[in-house]
C-alpha cells in the first residue's frame, strides 16, 4: 500500500523533512537528511540503551533480522544474501582482497569510478592482478566498452550503479547477462542509485553489491548494505573471523573456523544497530512512496531544473537522456566550486564535481524549490551573457 496524494503536499513533506525548512537541499549524491522517522528510530534506540542497557538485546537481535529481510526485498534478494558493513568501501575492499586471484588474473573496471570503486581494484597490481581500465566515450560507459577490456583472464569486471560526476546509468543488466555468460563475478558499487533507481539484483544479474544508506536510501552513515548472492559465496570467502560470524555451540572458548552459512560470515562484530533503525526507517518510507514514484519524481524535477539552467546559458554535463536523479552543469566561464559556494551562501546545498556543479534532488523536492534557484541564480547574476 502505497502513501496517499496528501503526502506529497509542501506541508505534509515539510514535516517528514525538516531540511525543507531552512534549506535547498539538492545534494543527495553526497549524504542526504535523515527524514524524520529515520531520526526517530535512531533516537528511540539510543534513549533504550540509555535507560535499559543491554537489556533488551533480544529485541536488537530481531530488528536486525527485520532490516535484512527489508533490505532483500528491496534488493529482490533473499534475506540470507544480506550483511551490514561499515561503508561501500569497506564491502568492495572486501571482496578485492579476500578474491581468490591466480597470476596473470585480470579485473575490469573503467576511467569514471568514484575512489571507492577504483583504488581497491588499482591495489592488486601490487599483487600482480592487472586492473583494466574502459575508457568513457562522452561521459558514458557501456557494454562495448566494458567487453573491449575483458578476456580470458577477468575474473571480476566492478561498475557503478550510477557515475558520481554525470548521473550516468550504467546498462547493469546487460553487463551482468556479459558476466553470467562468461562466469565472471560482477561487482556492483551501487550506493549513487540504490533508493532513487529500482534494482532488482536477480533479475540483472549483479552477483556482489555494496551501498552505504546515507546518499538515496535516506539513511545514516555507517551502514552498508552489502549483497553476495548464494551462488557466489565460494568466490567471496570471509575475510574475517570474529564472534558474531562464526558459529558457537556452546562455548566462546570453543575456537573453530565454523562461519554462518549466511551473509552474517561478513560481519566480523558488533552491528551499528541505532543506525539500522534508521535504515529500516528510511526503507520502510522508500517503500510506501515506491521506488518507481521516487524516480518519476526525481526526474520531472531534473528535466525542469535543465531546462532553466539552459534558458540561463548553462551547459548540462549530464548525458541524455536524464537517468538518475545526478544533474551536472556548469556555467561557462565560472568556476564550479566558486559557483557552489554562492548557491550555499543562498541555502541552496549542492557540490562542486569535476568542473561542474552537481545538482541531485531527492523525491521530497519540488517546483517550487527549483523556481527558487532559478531566481537565485538571476539575482546573483549566475547566468551567462546572452550572445550578440
Amino acid at each position: 500500500m502505497g502513501v496517499s496524494s496528501d503526502f506529497f503536499t509542501p506541508q505534509s513533506l515539510d514535516r517528514e523533512f525538516p531540511v525543507r525548512k531552512s534549506l535547498i537541499y539538492f545534494n543527495h549524491a553526497a549524504a542526504a537528511p535523515l527524514p524524520r522517522r529515520a531520526a526517530a528510530a535512531m533516537a528511540a534506540h539510543n534513549e533504550n540503551v540509555r535507560d535499559r542497557g543491554a537489556a533488551d538485546w533480544r529485541r536488537w537481535y530481531a530488528a536486525i533480522d527485520a532490516t535484512r529481510a527489508k533490505a532483500a526485498r528491496f534488493l529482490g534478494a533473499a534475506r540470507e544474501e544480506i550483511a551490514f558493513l561499515p561503508n561501500t568501501s569497506w564491502g568492495l575492499n572486501l571482496v578485492a582482497r579476500s578474491f581468490r586471484w591466480k597470476d596473470g588474473d585480470n579485473v575490469v573496471t573503467d576511467d569514471m569510478e568514484f575512489p571507492s570503486n577504483a583504488y581497491p581494484w588499482l591495489a592488486l597490481e601490487n599483487q600482480g592482478i592487472e586492473c583494466r581500465l574502459a575508457k568513457n566515450r562522452g561521459g558514458r560507459i557501456t557494454l562495448e566498452d566494458i567487453a573491449e577490456k575483458v578476456d580470458e583472464r577477468t575474473r571480476i569486471v566492478a561498475v557503478s550503479f550510477v557515475a558520481f560526476h554525470n548521473g550516468w546509468v550504467y546498462p547493469v543488466e546487460e553487463i551482468g547477462q556479459f558476466c553470467l555468460k562468461r562466469g565472471i563475478l560482477f561487482v556492483l558499487d551501487a550506493i549513487q542509485g540504490l533508493g532513487a533507481i529500482p534494482l532488482d539484483v536477480k533479475k540483472a544479474g549483479v552477483d556482489v553489491l555494496s551501498a552505504d544508506s546515507h546518499k538515496w536510501l535516506l539513511g545514516p552513515e555507517g551502514c552498508a548494505t552489502f549483497y553476495v548472492s548464494e551462488a557466489a559465496r565460494d568466490r567471496v570467502p570471509s575475510l574475517f573471523g570474529g564472534w558474531w560470524n562464526i558459529k558457537h555451540e556452546a562455548s566462546y572458548l570453543d575456537y573453530r573456523f565454523d562461519f554462518h552459512d549466511s551473509a552474517r560470515r561478513y560481519e566480523p562484530g558488533t552491528l551499528a544497530t541505532a543506525n539500522l533503525a534508521g535504515l529500516a526507517a528510511s526503507l520502510d518510507l522508500l517503500t510506501e512512496v515506491g521506488v518507481e514514484t521516487v524516480r518519476s519524481r526525481i526526474l520531472a524535477t531534473c528535466e525542469v531544473l535543465k531546462r532553466g539552467l539552459l534558458e540561463r546559458g548553462w551547459r548540462i554535463g549530464t548525458p541524455e537522456p536524464l537517468c538518475s536523479g545526478i544533474l551536472s552543469a556548469a556555467l561557462p566561464g565560472t568556476d564550479s566550486r566558486v559557483v557552489a559556494k554562492r548557491l550555499e551562501q543562498n541555502d541552496v546545498i549542492t557540490a562542486p564535481r569535476e568542473g561542474c556543479v552537481r545538482f541531485s534532488p531527492h523525491f521530497f523536492n519540488d517546483a517550487a524549490e527549483i523556481s527558487r534557484i532559478l531566481s537565485i541564480l538571476d539575482r546573483n547574476n549566475l547566468v551567462a551573457e546572452a550572445q550578440p
